[in-house]
């Protein structure tokens, strides 16, 4: 057998493990506390949250049920956004914007409070594009969903 031969023997295999191995570290990761005292829910946010920001969802779900996103304010309204990968991001699992279309009550820990919110997805693109940019994004792929955080 020729050197090239066992290359492409062991490709198949080598992919195998790598993605077994991403499986499983997903499936053991250590969440943070999600602890806190209730943060007022009609709050404005005054101020700029960028992504520096430490932000935590919790949702109503079995699997990953606390994930870390970039929160920030604009003009007093909290949001959050995808990544840009969403579409094919959870090949073995849900994606948390498909969580959020089935159940958009969540809980956000933010600046050491939990605030219980409801996300809602800007839908309309030049909204999207417009807040994005304010997050300063100089290109703005279209897979990117971006959230409204509002009082429930």
């Amino acid at each position: 057998m020729t050197r090239f031969a066992n290359w492409k023997m062991l490709l198949p295999l080598a992919l195998l493990t790598i993605v077994l191995s991403v499986y499983a570290s997903r499936s053991r990761q250590v969440l943070p506390p999600f602890e806190g005292p209730a943060g007022d829910p009609e709050r404005t946010w005054p101020y700029a949250i960028d992504a520096r920001e430490k932000c935590w969802l919790r949702f109503k779900r079995e699997q990953r049920p606390v994930i870390r996103v970039n929160c920030f304010a604009i003009d007093g309204t909290l949001y959050t956004h995808s990544s840009r990968m969403v579409p094919i991001a959870n090949l073995l699992g849900e994606s948390w914007t498909a969580t959020v279309v089935r159940e958009p009550h969540l809980e956000v820990l933010i600046e050491g409070s939990i605030y219980a919110l409801r996300a809602e997805r800007i839908a309309e693109d030049a909204t999207r594009r417009a807040i994005l940019t304010d997050r300063h994004y100089n290109y703005i792929p279209d897979a990117i969903q971006v959230y409204q955080l509002l009082p429930r």
